[in-house]
């Protein structure tokens, strides 16, 4: 066992020196003991939530320069409790679920024995969550982000029904179902479910926003993992899952509308017993495509065996994969790569103690090599929370009360949903006030600072 753990690690070296000068960086993002339970990141207002031990919803902060948590322990503000412990259909915590309607989580809460997905939204000064008690025996809630959509979705399944469920965050008393499929996941940039036929395995996509939802098939092969997502570099939709016992990644490309064609395929990095890829997750910078995902030694990446953090570049014409963890020969899961508006960084947890009695996980940032060429470098400054506007929604008139962190001579941006800056200035006094009337209704990013703090919050404009 230590030859092949020994022979594994030299390949890492060996295939890092062939892919380039890569210098891992891999360090601590939170308190090692803070023990944070999948981590789910907001990079439009810095946040992350994630779960506790004690099985309780928390949300911290992001620092906008070193990206470590703020607090570092995690625990800005306390949501709710009673989320499902983590066991067999309860191994996701909270997701973030984004749309103009605002930011809300959605999550998986147990009660009583019974297992039902719960939303929080965020209001003024903190979180309003509650429990939909209609929908007994939901698990693996997942949820679309993307501020720009006018409604958000969440999915989830059940261990009663061979199917996929999903519910409008505008109308929670109304739900949807697909039978006969599973592995749910929305696309990453839009309100599509891939998923995999319940029974053959083969992978596929339901159009949730059509009157009549369909299931548009892609290969024949059975999968895990499914993810879809839009290709900046050939402008069309990539479609992605594991397979060959989870020790191959596939990638088709949209050739044309509805015909689909094998894009990528690769096996792990890594030699036996680290065969096995897990976790796989896309993401887009710098307009090219790129995968993060573990070389691990079993097809779940839940056994306590030790991994290591990878990612590789979709280019077809210049495809590699490159290792981001570090040498140490450690337990490791759920690497979620995160692309702020200056680089990219893969966030992964490190399992300290048996995984299977009492794990602490500990939150761990690695650099990818990645930066973002479209945006300035950012000068270093400290992070600071502390804004507020009130009314908040308000009519178009606001005023920020920030003196105890800005002065005269702060800068004020203000960008949709989309990321495009809609207002900016600088500051005249301690308190200043804001005339938005000439902005549409909906929600918006506010962002402040001054030669070494910022913070960002959001506003909402109502008729």
């Amino acid at each position: 066992m230590l030859k092949l753990i020994f022979f594994a690690f030299f390949a890492i070296l060996s295939i890092t020196k062939l892919y380039g000068q890569f210098v891992v960086n891999d360090i601590p993002a939170a308190q090692p003991q803070a023990s944070i339970f999948d981590p789910e990141y907001n990079t439009q207002l810095n946040m992350v939530c994630w779960k506790s031990d004690d099985n309780n919803l928390w949300i911290g902060n992001l620092n906008p320069v070193t990206h470590l948590y703020e607090p570092s322990d995690g625990k800005g503000t306390y949501v709710t409790g009673n989320l499902s412990p983590n066991a067999e259909g309860s191994w996701n915590g909270p997701e973030w679920m984004l749309s103009s309607q605002g930011t809300q989580l959605v999550f998986n809460q147990t009660i009583g024995g019974i297992r039902y997905p719960g939303v929080a939204k965020k209001i003024i000064n903190g979180w309003q969550s509650k429990t939909l008690y209609q929908y007994p025996d939901a698990a693996y809630s997942m949820a679309t982000n993307d501020y720009s959509d006018h409604a958000a979705f969440f999915l989830f399944e059940t261990s009663t029904s061979n199917g996929i469920y999903w519910v409008r965050n505008t109308d929670l008393n109304r739900s949807f179902y697909f039978p006969d499929v599973t592995l749910g996941f929305f696309a990453r940039d839009n309100q599509q479910i891939c998923c995999a036929g319940h029974a053959s395995g083969n992978p596929g996509f339901i159009e949730t926003d059509n009157t009549m939802p369909y299931f548009t098939a892609i290969s024949q092969d059975t999968i895990g993992a499914p993810f879809m997502w839009n290709d900046p570099a050939t402008s069309s939709r990539l479609f992605m899952y594991r397979t060959n016992g989870n020790k191959t990644m596939k990638i088709f490309r949209e050739h044309t509308s509805g015909q689909w064609e094998l894009y990528i395929q690769f096996d792990s990095p890594l030699p036996e017993p680290f065969q096995y890829i897990t976790s796989p997750e896309p993401f887009t910078c710098n307009g090219q495509s790129y995968i993060s995902f573990m070389a691990a030694q079993s097809g779940t990446g839940k056994d306590g065996l030790p991994a290591q953090i990878w990612m590789a570049n979709l280019n077809p014409a210049s495809f590699s994969m490159w290792c981001v963890s570090d040498s140490t020969v450690a337990v490791r899961n759920d690497p979620e790569p995160v692309v702020f508006s200056d680089s990219a960084f893969i966030y992964y947890t490190l399992v300290l103690g048996d995984i299977h009695t009492s794990p602490v996980y500990s939150v761990r940032k690695c650099n990818t090599g990645l930066t973002n060429l479209y945006t300035d470098t950012k000068h270093q400054i400290d992070s600071s929370p502390e804004i507020t506007v009130f009314p908040n929604p308000g009519n178009g008139y606001f005023t920020l009360s920030s003196h105890a962190v800005f002065s005269a001579g702060s800068n004020i941006e203000i960008s949709d949903m989309n990321g495009r800056s809609v207002y900016s200035s600088v500051t005249d006094s301690d308190s200043p006030a804001l005339n938005l009337k000439h902005l549409p209704s909906g929600t918006y990013i506010l962002n402040i600072r001054d030669h070494n703090k910022a913070a960002s919050t959001e506003l909402s404009i109502v008729p």
